[in-house]
């Protein structure tokens, strides 16, 4: 084992003493004092002796000598790192603030579950319990990467459970709404690009955020085709352009300002408040009620699914990652359920009309009809019998007391007479 005291004189002269030690295959180097403050050699002696003597007795972890973190520097490190690998970073870093706030002056290490679980059920006295997940989800990532960075040993928010939220109804255009928001869109004087947006997001199914950094590189309108490369899952989206797309992009390319395709005469970005804003006034010019501008792109894929496309083609059109996520739209189509019961109607139609045997299977005897399903007051006397016995139909109660046949109620026996026990020999 490793062990001994070091020694680092500083630029003003003055002396640090270190001691040295290993601990679990890990070499530690610890800080005793500087000279100047009264540490000398012997103190960093018996400080290495002590802390042998812990590691032996098993008393010691190396959460005894990290220097405590706060929350703030976590916040500050964590804002840098998910600007470069979060594509959420645009709406995340307002959450990262506020848990900033709410931690302000407290380590990483003070941090427990209690302290997290009181933070949730204040949060959600203000806001729905489904923004408090989310919220939830951002701070076990935070404290996730300080365990990576090694700010903090453990993460205190891993047990910590999110809220039970009900799956609402998903929201879309109705044929009776779809007229009246598309108008009050192209109204809208003040926001020229707003009607296009919304033409976009509802022929595309594409999200608000890959629309606003949609550049027109991007566009491929020989082959009639969008490239959205930042996505939300960082995978690469093809979307094929239909008429109103196309038109909605030669519209906006015809008044190009910039590289992106929603930007200012002026030549800045539309901003994400600006869409809001605008969104917001055209909806209620509409008089449409609880609708978003998310809720364009749900209405996109609910009238994918009302068509008769596939599931599958939907999740690929959306980009969904997981199928799941797309299932949200499956009650919306129950035309392929119908057509799914009515093959279950006819397969079972046929075997009760004996059509329906495979060719594996052992057909029954010419002398024994397969009873059908279709009388229900003989359907309860049918008996299935295994091992190839067939099917049989049990006689009346009146009769099972007469004596058997030893040709025609051979099947029976077994029902009448259990079967004897068989003692296996050690």
């Amino acid at each position: 084992m490793a062990k001994g005291i070091m020694e680092r004189k500083g630029k003003n002269g003055d002396i640090t003493y270190y001691i040295r030690y290993q601990f679990q295959g890990n070499d530690v180097r610890e800080r005793v004092g500087r000279k100047s403050r009264g540490f000398n050699r012997e103190m960093a002696k018996e400080a290495l002796r002590s802390r042998l003597g812990e590691i032996a007795r098993g008393r010691f972890g190396l959460s005894q000598i990290q220097r405590p973190h706060s929350f703030d520097e976590l916040a500050e490190r964590y804002h840098k790192h998910a600007a470069g690998y979060k594509a959420s970073y645009s709406r995340e870093k307002y959450t990262i603030n506020e848990f900033a706030a709410y931690f302000k002056g407290r380590n990483l290490n003070d941090l427990t579950p209690w302290l997290i679980e009181k933070w949730k059920r204040e949060a959600a006295k203000e806001r729905e319990g489904s923004t408090v997940n989310r919220q939830l989800t951002i701070l076990k990532h935070m404290l996730k990467m300080a365990v990576k960075w090694e700010l903090v040993a453990t993460n205190a928010a891993s047990g910590v459970a999110a809220f039970p939220v009900q799956e609402g109804r998903i929201r879309y255009a109705t044929p009776e709404e779809m007229p009246a928001i598309l108008k009050a869109c192209q109204d809208q004087l003040t926001s020229p690009w707003l009607y296009p947006l919304v033409v976009l997001a509802l022929n595309t199914g594409a999200r608000q955020g890959e629309l606003m950094n949609l550049a027109f590189e991007d566009i491929d309108l020989e082959h009639g085709i969008i490239y959205f490369g930042r996505t939300k899952n960082r995978r690469l989206k093809t979307i094929p352009l239909n008429r109103a797309a196309r038109e909605a992009i030669e519209s906006l390319s015809a008044n190009r300002y910039g590289e992106h395709v929603f930007m200012w005469p002026w030549g800045e970005r539309v901003g994400r408040t600006t869409v809001y804003e605008a969104f917001k006034k055209a909806c209620k010019e509409a008089q449409l009620e609880n609708f978003r501008f998310h809720d364009l792109r749900h209405t996109a894929a609910s009238y994918l699914v009302m068509s008769g496309v596939d599931l599958p083609t939907v999740m690929e059109i959306l980009g969904h990652r997981e199928i799941k996520m797309t299932l949200r739209y499956s009650h919306l189509a129950p035309a392929h359920k119908a057509k799914a019961l009515e093959a279950l109607s006819q397969r079972l139609e046929e075997m009760s009309s004996g059509e329906g045997v495979q060719k594996n299977e052992s057909p029954a005897k010419p002398d024994e009809p397969i009873p059908t399903a279709g009388n229900l007051a003989q359907s309860r006397h049918i008996f299935l019998v295994r091992n190839g016995r067939g099917l049989a139909v049990i006689e009346p109660k009146t009769q099972q007391k007469q004596p058997l046949n030893q040709e025609s109620d051979w099947w029976r026996r077994g029902e009448l007479n259990p079967r004897p026990k068989v003692l296996r020999q050690i």
